[in-house]
């Protein structure tokens, strides 16, 4: 691994900066609350959300293949889907769509659609795995408040 200028990691800043300026406005208690998780779930989440977001420090950006180019694709659409399923939360915490199952794991699980975009753009199929690791324990978590 080797760190490059125009890396993944750039594709990382706009989610990290959503997350930043929008997570302390969330306000459900079946979002913000890790009362009902164990502490090794949440080790397991925190250790693999690291890598998630250190990782493509290392991984350089491609443009070059027909993958690469989907993957831009794919991370776009990801990432204003991701974006999207932000705002019901924030704009209407009490509708019904926010209250139920599919609301509140919704942006628990769209950011695998912009990390798969972040390994096709960037040739980095582990990363791709890794993301989908992720995810899964991070939704595992937010079932946990159900």
């Amino acid at each position: 691994l080797k760190l490059s200028l125009l890396n993944g990691f750039l594709l990382i800043v706009p989610l990290l900066a959503w997350n930043l300026a929008f997570g302390p406005r969330l306000t459900l208690e079946a979002v913000t609350s890790d009362a009902h998780s164990p502490k090794w779930l949440l080790m397991a989440e925190n250790i693999t959300r690291i890598v998630v977001f250190a990782l493509p420090l290392f991984l350089p950006m491609d443009y070059k293949g027909a993958w690469n180019k989907a993957g831009l694709v794919v991370y776009a659409l990801g990432t204003l889907i991701y974006f999207a399923s932000w705002l019901p939360l924030l704009l209407a915490p009490a509708s019904a769509w926010s209250q139920s199952s599919a609301g509140l794991l919704a942006p628990r699980l769209t950011p695998l659609i912009s990390f798969v975009g972040i390994a096709l753009i960037c040739n980095a199929w582990p990363y791709g795995v890794i993301s989908a690791v992720f995810i899964f324990i991070h939704t595992w978590h937010g079932i946990q408040n159900l």
